[in-house]
């Protein structure tokens, strides 16, 4: 792994994990019928809820490896609180448009968040070209999506859903497919250390002769 990946120097099951999450909850959401939003805020909140708990585990995975923690856990907290807000807070007696200004804020502004830090790791964690565009689409179409939540004051509350099950899906294969892509790089890594050893142990036979 280049040294340009510190900033993501997770675990590929974290990767891996969310992705799944995200990609089943994005199509939950996409495709489910939209006449119940009590459902649907209950499947946002619980799949925020999932999201931050394995952001909070990749936080104890890095620290005891001395690797910078610092944005997992400032992703798994805003996580976090988006979960419990949708959960908990939301008032129940709440009007239609009280709840869909809620929705709109809250996700809303996590997708400004997530994809603006997308970007800004795509161009400054890879070296690697594929790597390197995968996030950095993966943050432009994010921005583009929280854009139509924002400016979408004429919209349903299921249509911001839906919308956020879109960025979810898209997010979601992004890190399928970095989860994959990691866990290559850590066997081939593994393999190469073996020959490694048998290259530098051959060297010092030749020089004992």
């Amino acid at each position: 792994m280049n040294k340009k990946s510190k900033f993501v120097e997770s675990h590929w099951l974290t990767f891996a994990m969310k992705g799944a999450i995200s990609v089943v909850a994005g199509l939950c959401l996409m495709f489910a019928p939209k006449n119940d939003l009590s459902v649907l805020t209950q499947i946002v909140g619980w799949t925020m809820f999932g999201l931050a708990f394995i952001e909070i585990a990749n936080v104890l995975y890095r620290t005891r490896r001395s690797h910078n923690w610092g944005f997992p856990l400032a992703l798994g907290a805003i996580e976090m609180f988006i979960a419990v807000a949708l959960l908990y807070t939301i008032n129940p007696n709440s009007s239609a448009d009280e709840l869909t200004w809620l929705r709109i804020t809250y996700l809303s502004a996590y997708v400004v968040f997530a994809s603006i830090v997308t970007i800004v790791m795509g161009f400054a964690s890879f070296d690697n070209i594929t790597d390197r565009f995968m996030w950095v689409v993966n943050g432009m179409i994010g921005s583009i999506l929280a854009f139509m939540m924002f400016g979408g004051t004429t919209l349903g509350a299921a249509a911001h859903i839906g919308i956020f099950g879109t960025y979810l899906m898209v997010n979601g294969l992004t890190d399928l497919f970095f989860g994959i892509h990691s866990k290559e790089e850590m066997l081939a890594s593994f393999n190469r250390k073996p020959a490694a050893k048998k290259v530098v142990a051959k060297t010092s036979k030749k020089g004992k002769k």
